[in-house]
């Protein structure tokens, strides 16, 4: 056996001392007394038996002093064993729940491996492209409710992540962690070498692997190219992980609110293990699917999901105190310049107002009428867009001030100062990576604090808002504190800076949802922070958040616009690998040995409970001998 300090058990060498005290300690003898005359012949014995070894010791008390002697000594020593009930009271279990789990009997065995590992103490993570922690510190009947109702997602995994995660906590100290996967995809150092890891934490780590090779076709990879014509071109991989080859209908679909919805059938044959690029021509904008008809047991990397945003005619109705027969502002001009835009100027409503997408308000010196104003707001609740320019006239005039309840910002006062600059913030950093803010002086602005809900885009730090968003309804309200007048008395020369469309059309495309296809297009397992709360449409529920995970396949839409996620990992999609965990040789001997923590500490108390025992048992003794 090994002990932690072997040379404790010196502390045995008490033994020999101890026997010898009782071997030489004087027996007591009953001497009858028939005369006074033999008193002095009977002492004599009697000192004559003290003198005397016993031969054999029968007091009790010894044999108490010789066990306590041995329990303190191996307590010192504290022999080694493994520590296996500790281990079993907290246990923290890593569940693999990436794509190349989903096949059922992977999942199916995970879920009983995990129940077979609980404790009485159990903390539960989901291992998916991040760790996902799904109960922490739960009892065993708790902890089998959850494992039961979980479900493997369409991402990647990472399992090192998640072990490191776990072993870095130091709140899992002596604890077992076991860790159930397929081991697809396995990405970062060896296995054993997180084994020592944990175990110089004082933690068990464990690996149990599910799963059988499974035969899997899926559309490893895929982009799009702008053909320059209002359509573009998809290019993806298709890859067989079966050692048989595999004939396979691959489908494009189209669906767009442009043109008429189309299907493509493209048949290809595959080698065992092989793959193949496939393109499609003339994708139209919108939304559109390519899949493979052959069913096998992986499902979400059959199909590709496409999404190219529409770029449909928009219709913007600039209100403004400004004749446009006399005078064109800057923000006419830069309003025009923006394809696919038709752009109406006037100071009051249409009969047709509900044809325009878009309300622009931008009053200078004489205010909208009231009535107006409550139509506009009205509209904006009904999921119109409205975009209110920041001037003298927003915050004098009392008429204006029936926009306040849908602006992003409260409107504190007028001020002039040219010691600020502005800043992108937020979303705004990448939105106006293009826009050279630094170029703008100001003289005067409004002082506009942002609403609780609102998103800042663009600041004068510590004093307020330039550019602020939120959402009501349906539609978009954004407050720009720039005024675009550019007479003697101007407020700034943002309208006279070369980036000043520029700054239009991005913002105008951020409010209508108009992305880059490279946002549009997105692996799974990423996600995405919003400055306001957002409602979001997931492939399987709607959901209001400030975050978004794409841990499923499918179209989300949110800020009026739509994701495509795909999975495109031809690791995840191999699932026809033997020997995924590789545990052979020293290694496996290495890891199988750093399986079981040892501990000294479980055996050494117990082994001072029994000395305190046999203390209580010596001393009861010694009370009725009377010796104490």
């Amino acid at each position: 056996m090994d002990y932690e300090f072997p040379l404790g058990l010196a502390a045995l060498a008490g033994i020999i001392p101890l026997t010898i005290v009782y071997l030489l300690k004087p027996r007591p003898k009953q001497v009858i007394l028939p005369s006074l005359m033999f008193v002095q012949k009977i002492s004599q014995n009697v000192l004559d038996s003290r003198r005397k070894i016993t031969k054999k010791i029968t007091d009790p008390l010894f044999f108490l002093q010789l066990l306590a002697l041995i329990t303190v000594s191996i307590a010192i020593a504290g022999p080694m064993l493994d520590d296996i009930s500790k281990n079993s009271k907290r246990v923290l279990i890593i569940i693999d729940s990436s794509a190349s789990m989903t096949i059922p009997d992977r999942i199916d065995n995970a879920r009983s491996a995990a129940i077979d590992s609980l404790g009485e103490e159990n903390t539960i993570i989901a291992a998916e492209s991040i760790p996902v922690v799904l109960a922490k510190a739960v009892d065993e009947a708790n902890a089998k409710e959850i494992i039961s109702s979980m479900k493997a997602k369409n991402t990647p995994s990472d399992v090192p992540k998640s072990i490191l995660t776990a072993v870095n906590d130091k709140e899992n100290q002596n604890t077992k962690i076991v860790v159930i996967s397929d081991f697809e995809n396995w990405v970062g150092r060896a296995p054993e070498t997180y084994i020592k890891i944990a175990n110089a934490q004082n933690m068990q780590l464990e690996f149990l692997q599910v799963g059988r090779p499974t035969p899997n076709c899926a559309i490893v990879s895929g982009y799009l190219k702008d053909r320059n014509d209002g359509t573009y071109e998809y290019t993806c991989t298709v890859k067989n992980s079966n050692n048989k080859s595999a004939k396979l209908d691959v489908q494009l679909e189209s669906k767009s609110g442009l043109f008429s919805p189309q299907k493509i059938s493209n048949p290809i044959s595959l080698d065992g293990f092989g793959a193949q690029q496939i393109k499609f021509s003339s994708i139209p904008e919108g939304e559109s699917t390519v899949e493979i008809l052959n069913k096998d047991e992986v499902p979400c990397d059959n199909l590709a999901y496409i999404s190219i945003p529409e770029l449909t005619p928009k219709k913007i109705l600039l209100l403004t105190d400004l004749n446009p027969a006399v005078s064109k502002s800057p923000l006419m001009t830069a309003l025009s310049l923006i394809p696919d835009t038709a752009v109406d100027v006037r100071y009051d409503l249409p009969e047709d107002v509900e044809k325009y997408d878009t309300f622009v308000i931008d009053c200078e010196q004489k205010p909208l009428s009231k009535s107006v104003v409550e139509k506009v707001t009205t509209y904006v609740k009904n999921g119109k867009d409205l975009i209110v320019i920041g001037n003298g006239c927003l915050y004098n005039s009392s008429e204006m001030h029936g926009l306040n309840p849908v602006l992003p910002v409260n409107i504190v006062s007028i001020k002039e100062d040219n010691s600020h600059t502005i800043e992108t913030a937020g979303s705004g950093k990448h939105i106006f990576e293009d826009v050279s803010f630094n170029e703008v002086y100001l003289h005067r602005y409004l002082i506009a604090v942002p609403r609780e809900n609102a998103a800042v885009l663009a600041e004068l730090k510590g004093v307020g808002s330039v550019v602020s968003t939120w959402n009501i309804n349906n539609g978009t309200i954004t407050y720009v504190g720039l005024s675009d007048s550019t007479e003697n008395d101007a407020w700034n020369n943002f309208p006279t800076i070369p980036t000043y469309p520029v700054f239009w059309v991005k913002l105008l495309k951020y409010i209508w949802g108009i992305d880059d296809i490279t946002e549009t297009n997105l692996n799974t397992g990423r996600y995405q922070a919003f400055d306001q709360e957002t409602r979001i449409k997931t492939p399987g529920e709607t959901i209001n958040s400030k975050f978004i995970y794409y841990d499923e396949c499918g179209l989300y839409s949110l800020n009026q616009k739509t994701v495509a996620a795909n999975l495109y990992d031809s690791a995840e999609s191999n699932t026809f690998t033997e020997k995924r965990l590789n545990l052979e040789g020293e290694n496996a001997e290495t890891q199988n040995e750093s399986l079981q923590t040892r501990s000294a500490d479980e055996a050494r108390k117990y082994l001072i409970y029994a000395l305190l025992l046999l203390l209580v048992i010596e001393n009861i003794l010694m009370l009725r001998r009377k010796i104490i």
